[in-house]
């Protein structure tokens, strides 16, 4: 039944329906409410829904499937040890995100470890450290092209991976 990534698509819950438990990856409090144009571009999946899709999404990318045949080109980190709490240093990440080239309007997805959310990059570059902030071991941006892959990591590193 799910082989591709666009086969989930109605499977995905809108921000608007979620109860306050299942949007517990938004660590946030301080953007909400989200503004309408925002929250409209979120949405998850979850339980085992999630594992389905985190496996056909991460099919073929390096590091993260015995399928891959490739790896990436391009490898860069940024670490976030001196950036929690401190506003420019959190807009400096933004910026290093708007720097890696992925159009805003990209349809992306924030793979955790038991729900995937579906939203943009825009979102994701705006809102990076509510996105961030609830990671346990690692939350991985995707999207359907897999030519990068940017992993929020547990140990305050972001990392960028790229074919280009």
């Amino acid at each position: 039944m799910f082989k591709t990534l666009a086969d989930f698509d109605t499977k995905f819950k809108e921000w608007s329906l979620l109860t306050d438990k299942e949007r517990a990856f938004f660590f946030g409090d301080e953007y909400l409410p989200l503004p309408r144009n925002h929250a409209n571009r979120i949405s998850i999946i979850k339980d085992s829904l999630a594992l389905k899709f985190t496996k056909i999404a991460l099919d073929k990318v390096p590091t993260y499937s015995i399928n891959s045949d490739a790896n990436f080109k391009n490898e860069m980190t940024i670490n976030l040890d001196e950036v929690w709490g401190k506003e420019q240093k959190i807009q400096d990440v933004r910026n290093w995100l708007f720097e890696r080239g992925i159009p805003f309007s990209r349809t992306i997805y924030l793979l955790y470890s038991d729900i995937v959310v579906k939203t943009d990059w825009k979102t994701l570059v705006n809102y990076w450290d509510a996105f961030g902030d609830s990671v346990g071991v690692e939350m991985l941006a995707i999207d359907s092209t897999k030519s990068w892959l940017c992993s929020f990591h547990h140990e305050n590193v972001i990392t960028f991976y790229s074919y280009y």
